[in-house]
């Protein structure tokens, strides 16, 4: 497989209203990415089953190569239950714009310092539980572990790591990186699920998890996805109206629960004496209030008897209680304080939809 990326990059600003303009990207090319695969799967017993392969990229950019060898086992323990096992080697390319960004040197020609980046590497290994005790049941539960290698951070003692790179909607980016940082998640992970059937489902998701990072100086912090955990839960029920069970009343409730992400907190003393804002020195040391959400969506389908075509009303209630989660914050230097930015808060949505 070769996939084909054309650039047209052009993106240039300034850190405030009295500064010059500074030239970030200005490039317009292409270029490729091939890869290929191979995969066997192999019956060792009767209840064990191989599956083995290897993946290959290259990124003709800089000719970086990437040799990746998968291998998994599974064992069935039973016709209701088995036993996975994996291992994979996964390498991933930079965001497009990072090799693209440019700064000037001594003599003032353009060079684009990161363009020899190589992949982004790490080692995954799965250990999972599949049962299904009863029809339309199901449980899985899985524990993982995750070694990320060769991360692009600065050449200089710094806190930075492309890992936490998207974020935020601030471009961060560095320049002069070396594929030298590392990072690991871990956790472990249960879903319980009950199909569709006799008019209703559920779903259930849980994962409590660490997500931690080294940049060049070689400190482990937690990485800005870091939220520590995570629960879903949601259920529907649909009922069968009217004279002859043509059309459908259903009713959805979704709930969330998460740990807060983690964040840098800003120094207000040093924002007010810079004009602008500053960051503390506890790179991802604190977290936003956990996350909350519960919505609730209820709808009528009328099928039509002489046609196909359905009319829908459905109105779904997003954010019920209304809670603050927070998204960011940022320092107002009109104002000198720390202003806090939430997601979406209480959302009636009113839907009609027309099938035909």
């Amino acid at each position: 497989m070769d996939e084909l990326m054309g650039l047209d990059l052009n993106y240039k600003t300034k850190g405030n209203i009295n500064d010059s303009y500074k030239q970030i990207w200005d490039y317009e090319s292409s270029t490729n990415l091939a890869q290929a695969y191979a995969q066997v799967k192999y019956n060792l017993a009767s209840k064990l089953v191989m599956n083995t392969g290897l993946h290959s990229q290259l990124f003709l950019l800089n000719n970086a190569v990437s040799v990746e060898p998968r291998f998994g086992l599974v064992y069935n323990l039973s016709d209701k239950g088995s036993l996975n096992f994996g291992y994979g080697l996964h390498a991933q390319m930079q965001p497009i714009n990072v090799y693209f960004l440019q700064s000037t040197d001594a003599s003032g020609n353009t060079v684009y310092n990161n363009k020899n980046l190589d992949f982004t590497k790490s080692h995954h290994i799965v250990l999972g539980y599949n049962v299904q005790p009863i029809p339309e049941w199901r449980i899985k539960a899985e524990a993982y572990y995750q070694y990320i290698y060769n991360v692009p951070v600065t050449t200089f003692s710094s806190s930075y790591s492309m890992l936490n790179t998207g974020a935020t909607f601030r471009t961060d980016l560095q320049d002069s990186l070396i594929n030298r940082g590392t990072g690991k998640n871990y956790g472990v992970e249960l879903t319980v699920e009950k199909f569709f059937g006799n008019g209703y489902y559920g779903l259930f998701t849980s994962s409590l998890y660490s997500s931690k990072y080294k940049g060049s100086d070689g400190v482990e912090r937690n990485t800005a996805f870091n939220g520590k955990y995570i629960f879903n839960f949601l259920t529907g029920k649909e009922w069968k109206v009217g004279s002859d069970k043509r059309n459908k009343l259903s009713t959805d409730i979704k709930f969330t629960n998460a740990g807060g992400r983690a964040y840098t907190p800003i120094d207000l003393a040093a924002s007010n004496n810079a004009g602008r804002e500053q960051l503390s020195e506890n790179v991802y040391s604190t977290f936003y209030e956990n996350y909350y959400r519960l919505d609730i969506k209820a709808g009528y389908t009328l099928n039509s008897g002489k046609r196909r075509v359905s009319h829908t009303v459905s109105l779904d209630i997003q954010n019920v209680t209304n809670h603050k989660n927070v998204f960011s914050q940022q320092y107002d230097d009109r104002r000198g304080s720390i202003q806090t930015t939430n997601q979406l808060g209480f959302f009636p949505n009113l839907v009609y939809k027309f099938q035909f």
